[in-house]
């Protein structure tokens, strides 16, 4: 639980949403993905930050450069997955 308070709402939701769908085994892969090229795709989000409005890009951009926080989305799917 207190890792999850450092993840940005938008990326809890993310998270449910994909939980929802039965997702769960295709969300372990994709975060794992991204604890090896999130610090790349965050500075990649920044980029485009005045495209795609920051406050899409923002919690996500700040996610990928967090180790932490991808643990803790990690975590949250797991979560999902056993209960």
């Amino acid at each position: 639980m207190e890792r999850e308070a450092s993840l940005a709402t938008p990326l809890i939701r993310w998270v449910d949403a994909l939980r929802a769908r039965k997702l769960d085994d295709l969300a372990h892969l994709f975060i794992r993905v991204l604890q090896v090229w999130g610090y790349v795709g965050g500075q990649l989000l920044w980029m485009l930050a005045p495209f795609l409005g920051d406050g899409t890009v923002t919690p996500l951009a700040q996610a990928l450069e967090d180790p932490e926080a991808l643990e803790a989305l990690h975590a949250r799917v797991a979560e999902g997955a056993l209960g």
